[in-house]
């Protein structure tokens, strides 16, 4: 770790008592600037954090949680400073801090799923209070209502009232609870997983070794703050390391891809964090004349995770932005989940990604056999643990024994950053967190529902349990097939592959392939073209007969605020009739949008 990172001073340490120490220690040293290529700058220094955090978070010390509990605050808040502000007043005060996204209201439709979500959080949590914008408060007032809440509606700048003791030292310790991470739903109902501060500051920490994080550098990124990457990776890490942070939104990102590699460009930032489909929109919607100028040079993490890292996104932004400086070892696939705080692998300092051919028909059998002829799939190294202290298990998920190097299984993690459980979820704490691998020391294990292997000494993901197909009693990744689809034909952006349960035939899967045209210039006449382009492919790999492929407009698969495919979610539209295709192949009727 580099002179001068902030090392523990003891075991009771939180990100709170971190964040005091670099305000006494480096008042004026950036803490978090705000960007975006709609408005100007704003920025608070390492003090002018905790000051504020501390303003708020004197308010929240004075809430009473339930029995013998800390109370949870909802923050319901754009990206951007007063955000960051609220996450640390609860770290400060001792509450719960609840995150949460703002209200998407571009649609009628956007804005009944968002009541709907936050009437769910409210009554599952209860929290004693709610962060907002003025404008929201009333619509926060009338769902907490209906939920029977009363919460304490606050403004993230409210002003202490006169003769208030003030918040002198953080009053959380390690083991509290700090952070109450709704999960984003790709696979079921959102739980919200219980993250304690010991968790957070071993994540962080453990972040900042492997990225060698420190003060004097700078990260950038535009993740939302309400998901685990954003918050964990692009706050909590560098607040811990003491590095200054240079954030944009989703929102500003996708108005303006560049302004991100300009933003890393004029600040020498040495780190970013972004989904795969972040660099892949890098690429695609940042024409050659826009990039006159860059220097990449000094980012040496470009870190992807949230979704299945593909090697076509990693060769072409390495190759569209080497001109510029970028090192091909900057790329760092990683692999976690909210249910382990955040970080799980990671490759090491400086390796270059690390790409596996496997046999396809191998794989299907849950196994990985390298080749370089015939039909296979290309696998991408995650890396190793990220802290010695992380044991990372490929098991069998039905007999919950370890599984030898080059067989495929369920990831099990155990260790530090674990979380603590669901929220008011036993039976699921204990089914998903309390696993034990046989014929070993028992010790607990969380079961991530990925599948995944270890292979020439690294974890390879392979896609997810529940979202495996199976076809003619043979198992499909719909990551791979994805995959397969994505390179089919230039005009595809994006792919979801479904199974897709015949109503009058339960026993029956039809195999249903959507596809996002990447919005570049298509025409009409191209969309068959594809259709027959992504058949003939998927057919060829994987000898997967697919029963319908669907041409869509960008953006029209439904995601999570990470990324993920939303397959259940896209299963039902498409069931239902409710996807507007550009053009539609299909060898039989898959439900009412064939």
């Amino acid at each position: 770790m580099p002179t001068g990172s902030p090392l523990l001073a003891s075991q009771e340490d939180t990100l709170g008592h971190v964040l005091a120490r670099h305000a006494h220690q480096s008042p004026e040293r950036s803490a978090v600037t705000y960007f975006d290529t709609s408005g100007p700058r704003h920025s608070l220094t390492y003090a002018g954090l905790y000051q504020q955090a501390g303003r708020l978070g004197t308010l929240l010390a004075s809430l009473k949680g339930g029995r013998d509990a800390r109370p949870f605050v909802l923050i319901a808040l754009p990206n951007g400073l007063d955000y960051v502000a609220a996450f640390f007043a609860c770290v400060l005060s001792g509450a719960v801090a609840v995150t949460f996204h703002p209200p998407a209201l571009s649609t009628a439709r956007a804005g009944r799923n968002y009541d709907l979500r936050t009437r769910r959080i409210l009554e599952d949590c209860r929290p004693a209070a709610v962060i907002a914008d003025t404008a929201l408060h009333s619509r926060v007032r009338n769902l907490s209502a209906d939920a029977g809440l009363d919460p304490l509606l606050l403004d993230p700048r409210a002003e202490v009232p006169p003769g208030t003791t003030p918040l002198s030292t953080p009053l959380a310790g390690a083991d509290d609870l700090a952070l109450l991470q709704y999960t984003s739903g790709s696979t079921s109902e959102p739980k919200g997983v219980m993250v304690s501060h010991a968790n957070l500051v071993h994540n962080a920490a453990g972040l900042a070794r492997n990225l060698g994080s420190g003060p004097g550098q700078t990260a950038v990124g535009w993740l939302p703050l309400f998901h685990d990457m954003g918050l964990i990776g692009m706050i909590c890490h560098p607040v811990y390391a003491g590095m200054s942070v240079h954030m944009s939104t989703p929102a500003g990102f996708l108005r303006s891809p560049v302004s991100w590699l300009q933003e890393i460009s004029r600040t020498g930032a040495a780190i970013t964090i972004a989904p795969d489909f972040g660099y892949a929109t890098a690429v695609r919607k940042v024409p050659e004349n826009k990039r006159a100028g860059l220097d990449l040079s000094q980012l040496r993490h470009a870190l992807s995770g949230a979704e299945p890292v593909r090697p076509r996104t990693i060769d072409e932004f390495t190759k569209a932005y080497a001109p510029y400086g970028l090192s091909r070892s900057a790329l760092m696939p990683v692999y976690g989940l909210a249910e382990g705080t955040l970080c799980v692998t990671a490759l090491g300092h400086r390796a270059e990604p690390q790409y596996t051919e496997v046999s396809a028909a191998h794989l299907r059998a849950g196994r990985v056999r390298p080749v370089r002829e015939g039909s296979t799939v290309t696998l991408v190294g995650c890396g190793r643990s990220f802290t010695d202290d992380t044991d990372v298990a490929v098991v069998d998920p039905e007999q919950h024994v370890r599984m030898p190097n080059g067989e495929v299984g369920e990831i099990w993690v155990s260790g530090p950053s674990v979380a603590g459980g669901y929220w008011k979820r036993g039976q699921a704490t204990a089914e998903t967190f309390g696993a034990r691998i046989r014929n070993e020391v028992p010790r607990p294990y969380l079961r991530t529902g990925d599948l995944g292997v270890w292979y020439a000494g690294q974890l390879h993901i392979v896609g997810r349990r529940k979202d495996v197909i199976v076809h003619h009693g043979v198992n499909h990744h719909p990551q791979d097939v994805e995959a397969t689809a994505e390179d089919a034909h230039p005009a595809v952006g994006r792919a979801a592959a479904l199974g897709v349960t015949d109503p009058d035939h339960p026993e029956a899967v039809h195999v249903v392939l959507l596809a996002e045209t990447s919005g570049y210039g298509v025409r009409d006449a191209d969309h068959e073209a594809v259709a027959t382009a992504v058949r003939g492919a998927v057919t060829e790999v994987h000898g997967l007969a697919l029963t319908a492929v669907a041409v869509l407009r960008p953006g029209a698969i439904p995601r999570t605020t990470s990324g993920k495919v939303q397959r259940r979610e896209a299963s039902r539209r498409w069931a239902e009739g409710e996807f507007t295709p550009l053009a539609v192949w299909h060898s039989g009727r898959a439900g009412k949008g064939a």
